[in-house]
């Protein structure tokens, strides 16, 4: 025997090492609705909607835990008899009759013979006028698939009794895989509508196997197009190899069903807990979900007091793909009796009652092995005069076609319709809670089978809108347009900037006005017999804008431009003395030449001439006139 110590490493190590409970979700969720579509004009058929082949052709599938693999229905006569009909029972004129009536046999609704017409008239089940087998094939599979139209078709040549187990178990051999391009006719929706983007093209359909009736064969008393839902499903298998489904689990109920996920507020209470049965062990329950019915109640409407229906408790299965109740023989017997109506007709998928459908809705409760109890609504209920005429279906049948035979009790799809089913792939076991009637309108998805729903990649599909990228494009744009319109203000205000330093600003010089006309007062300046005029009282003679390099003031100095001089005066810092030089004085008026001596002219004051204007360019030449100031002897 090892160690304490060893063992303890072993144990340390192995919980490190091994695999979390449950796997990263492969994909985001997908809640198919469970809807009714159109697939022949005039009626209409509850199922997930599927397209399939090139050009797409629908079907309404039903989903179903019998059956390992897809059951596609190919469009054909024999969905509605037993052997192909002989042809010289329907020629008139040498030709078959394109549109045939229906005539019911004893049993059930995909046992129809086609007949000529006046024939049907003398059969003893009546004639049904007006209905045509594609009809009746295309309300009871929910359509139908033609292979000749699509050329992505594929006959797989094989049909491989291990990979179907129900149809090894009852011996039907007409039918074979085939391979076709398929999708969800729901499935772009709802991503969209769930992830706020497009899903990758290589998503949006797939290629897998499926089961197809042979041509001229009956459909192996499959009632419906069945979507295989079982663990062993090879439709969803197909999908989370291609990464289109979080996981190999589900959850189904009344309005949708929800490839690994479940919405958290469409059940009330806590799920009562199913391991898979094996289907093998007893041939009376060939299936996956087991459970006894310990009562089960007939109440014709929600305010009667109910009545029992059932003698003793019974073992029955549990399958959405079976679209109606199989019950005991005791248990149909006083249904029949406590309805308060004729009988007249019970066959394997329901009983038919004289007398037209009422508004009252009948309730059937059913409490199983567990304590879980839901009720089950029958519309239609309710009691007839003796002159109204009409039929009202009852969904309880005797089993067999349809079902799981007819030794097998079947709690099927109005039962699944009140409750919430659900399959953890992950834990390996079914789960059942009641549907809860007020439910939110918006569903709540919670991984199943994982842990956490990836975000969808934005990259990886460059045609789909990225909220992201659009944002980001917005924000970039106004930014841009912001910065483009600073830029803007600021070369605004600098060029004005630059053009009023252009004028001349109120200093400390002598004003144009004040220069004398006469030389005489001009060389009395200059000797220092006379003072000048006072500076402009723009100017602030202590200014920093007048400190020079070596701390001495000055007053604004007039620069030199294209030969033009103006006379400037300038205050000796040291000696207080005043300087006055005169030089040739141009006729051509000038702008100021920049200097850092004007780099504050933008918060200087400009003043126009008397008579004239602020800007020196459109001064007339007189205004900016001044007398030459040379002597006679051309000295200044």
């Amino acid at each position: 025997m090892l160690p304490r110590e060893l063992r303890i490493y072993i144990a340390l190590f192995s919980l490190i090492t091994s695999p979390t409970s449950a796997a990263k979700c492969a994909a985001p969720p997908l809640n198919l609705p469970y809807r009714n579509i159109s697939v022949t004009p005039g009626l209409l058929t509850k199922g997930i909607p599927m397209q399939l082949g090139t050009p797409w052709q629908q079907v309404a599938l039903i989903p179903s835990l019998q059956l390992d693999n897809t059951f596609i229905p190919r469009f054909s006569n024999t969905c509605v008899h037993n052997e192909v009909m002989p042809m010289d029972k329907n020629i008139t004129n040498g030709k078959r009759d394109v549109i045939l009536d229906l005539w019911e046999r004893d049993g059930h609704p995909g046992s129809f013979e086609e007949n000529g017409g006046d024939q049907a008239q003398g059969s003893p089940y009546g004639a049904w006028e007006g209905e045509n087998w594609w009809v009746k094939c295309s309300e009871t599979y929910g359509g139908g698939y033609v292979p000749a139209l699509s050329p992505t078709f594929h006959d797989n040549g094989t049909n491989d009794q291990i990979r179907e187990w129900w149809f090894k178990k009852v011996d039907y051999k007409d039918w074979h895989f085939v391979t076709e391009t398929w999708r969800f006719a729901d499935y772009l929706d709802v991503y969209t509508h769930e992830n706020y983007v497009a899903p990758e093209d290589d998503k949006k359909q797939t290629t897998s196997s499926f089961m197809f009736a042979d041509e001229g064969k009956l459909f192996g008393d499959v009632g419906a197009s069945l979507l295989g839902l079982t663990p062993q499903s090879s439709l969803l298998q197909a999908l989370f190899d291609r990464k289109i489904v979080p996981s190999m689990s589900w959850s189904l109920s009344n309005e949708s069903l929800c490839l690994g996920c479940v919405d958290a507020g469409a059940s009330k209470g806590d799920f009562q807990i199913f391991k898979p049965a094996d289907r093998g062990k007893d041939d009376k329950l060939p299936c996956l979900i087991q459970s006894k019915v310990e009562a089960l109640n007939w109440h014709p409407s929600l305010d009667v007091e109910g009545a029992t229906i059932i003698e003793k408790s019974f073992m029955a299965c549990i399958d959405p793909g079976v679209k109606f109740l199989v019950l005991p023989n005791d248990a149909r017997a006083t249904f029949k009796k406590i309805v308060e109506r004729d009988v007249k007709g019970e066959y394997e998928d329901y009983i038919l009652f004289k007398g037209p459908p009422k508004e009252d809705v009948g309730l059937l409760t059913v409490r199983l092995e567990g304590g879980l109890e839901v009720n089950i609504t029958i519309p239609g209920a309710g009691k007839v005069g003796a002159e109204e005429t009409g039929e009202w279906q009852a969904p309880i049948g005797k089993g067999g076609w349809g079902a799981y035979g007819n030794q097998t009790f079947v709690l099927g799809k109005p039962f699944t319709d009140t409750i919430v089913l659900r399959w953890d792939a992950e834990q390996q076991e079914y789960g059942i809670a009641p549907l809860n009637p007020s439910r939110p309108s918006e569903p709540d998805l919670k991984p199943l089978g994982c842990t956490e729903f990836p975000k969808p990649s934005h990259s990886d599909n460059s045609k789909q809108t990225n909220t992201g990228v659009l944002i980001g494009s917005v924000l970039g744009a106004f930014t841009g347009g912001l910065l483009f319109a600073l830029a803007l203000l600021f070369f605004f205000r600098r060029g004005r900037k630059t053009t009023l330093s252009k004028y001349e600003p109120l200093g400390d010089t002598v004003p144009m006005r004040a220069i004398p006309s006469d030389r005489r007062t001009v060389d009395s300046w200059m000797s220092g017999a006379l003072s000048p005029p006072p500076p402009s009282v723009g100017g602030t003679i202590g200014s920093p804008s007048y400190l020079d390099a070596a701390g001495s003031r000055s007053g604004s100095r007039m620069g030199e431009r294209d030969g033009m001089s103006i006379i400037g005066v300038s205050m000796s810092g040291g000696g207080g003395g005043l300087g006055i030089g005169a030089r040739e004085v141009n006729r051509e008026p000038v702008m100021v030449a920049d200097s850092a001596v004007y780099e504050g002219a933008g918060r200087e004051v400009y003043e126009a001439p008397e008579g004239g204007t602020a800007f020196p360019s459109k001064r007339e030449r007189a205004e900016v006139w001044s007398p030459d100031l040379r002597r006679e002897d051309g000295s200044v």
